[in-house]
């Protein structure tokens, strides 16, 4: 009787601790693309308690630490599991760079960005993020090396020529990820 008991109380009742953390988890992407950190690191948290090592609440859930408590230890390490956990899907790699793009760490969003894209050449996210973060161009003097005088003072003419053109944004790490559509200012 006790043994039935407790196995009727370990599910959670009628939709059991998975079905909550499938809601949990829904609500906490319903409240990321609403722009509400706070409530989506709630609902990730609560998702990624109840579903174990499932990586995508994981994923989302190291992500909303590193953007809501700025734990980049827990952050990442819950991020990098998620990756090894179900290796380089899109989804799993996009959180990824955007955690490493809340902390600073372009070279290795870009990195990131490059897994999820040979898993995946035609993702739609992954592809926006990684224009948004935007690519080395070649040297100026393509025969010389990049770290020539001549060449690196030839690139910051460059950049400083193109600059004027469009002034550059750096990208938000919520925002990775999405069109420029999606980001746009609600009327």
């Amino acid at each position: 009787m006790n043994g039935a008991t407790t196995t009727r109380e370990g599910s959670g009742g009628a939709g059991g601790p998975r079905a909550e953390a499938e809601a949990a988890f829904a609500d906490g992407l319903g409240r990321y693309e609403a722009g509400d950190l706070v409530g989506a690191h709630a609902a990730f948290e609560r998702a990624h308690r109840k579903a174990g090592n499932d990586p995508r609440p994981m994923s989302w859930y190291g992500l909303t630490l590193i953007l809501v408590e700025r734990n980049s230890n827990l952050g990442l390490l819950y991020c990098d599991q998620a990756v090894r956990l179900a290796g380089p899907e899109p989804e799993l790699c996009l959180n990824q760079a955007r955690a490493h793009v809340a902390l600073g760490q372009r070279e290795r969003a870009v990195r990131a960005l490059a897994r999820g894209l040979e898993r995946d050449p035609e993702n739609a996210a992954l592809l926006a993020a990684q224009d948004a973060l935007g690519s080395r161009r070649r040297p100026v003097l393509p025969f010389l090396s990049r770290d020539n005088p001549f060449n690196r003072w030839l690139g910051k003419l460059r950049h400083r020529w193109s600059r004027r053109a469009q002034p550059p944004r750096p990208p938000e790490p919520a925002a990775l990820g999405r069109s420029p559509r999606d980001t746009a200012p609600k009327a």
